[in-house]
């Protein structure tokens, strides 16, 4: 190969991460709105005091989502859990991200009581913690059918 042709090799490339046509982002606009649709669901549960996403992606890690939600203390944790999985269950089943970019959706429950600390030095508060799907067949039987349009 000569050096012109790696030359403009090199220059496409440079050109590309620099005006932010990065392939190794791997951002998916579906992907981060799924999460926003399961905190915004889970925020109208009374049981819920707080929620939020945490979207990953890229080349090294490939699309992982973290839904997170603190619930209320004196809430039933066991029933909580069991509702606000189902919720984030039923939306991820009926999103244009579903089975589509080998993402992993991780749902962690925490207590008011015991929030995580945003610095990592509290250690795993977690009251749950589980990577969530649905089999098709349950889905179907479930959630009704999928959308089939992106």
């Amino acid at each position: 190969m000569s050096a012109v042709v790696r030359l403009v090799g090199l220059v496409v490339v440079l050109v590309g991460l620099l005006t932010g046509c990065n392939v190794f982002s791997q951002y998916h606009e579906d992907v981060d709105e799924l999460g926003k649709k399961i905190v915004a669901d889970w925020k109208e549960q009374p049981e819920v005091a707080d929620a939020r996403h945490d979207y990953r992606h890229g080349v090294d890690q490939g699309q992982i989502m973290y839904v997170i939600v603190i619930i209320r203390a004196e809430s039933d944790s066991n029933a909580a859990i069991a509702k606000l999985k189902d919720i984030a269950i039923r939306d991820y089943w009926l999103s244009t991200a579903y089975d589509a970019y080998d993402l992993s959706l991780r749902f962690v429950a925490y207590s008011s009581d015991n929030p995580p600390v945003e610095d990592g030095t509290g250690g795993d508060r977690a009251i749950f913690r589980e990577t969530i799907g649905v089999p098709e067949k349950v889905g179907l039987e479930k959630y009704g059918p999928r959308p089939t349009e992106r």
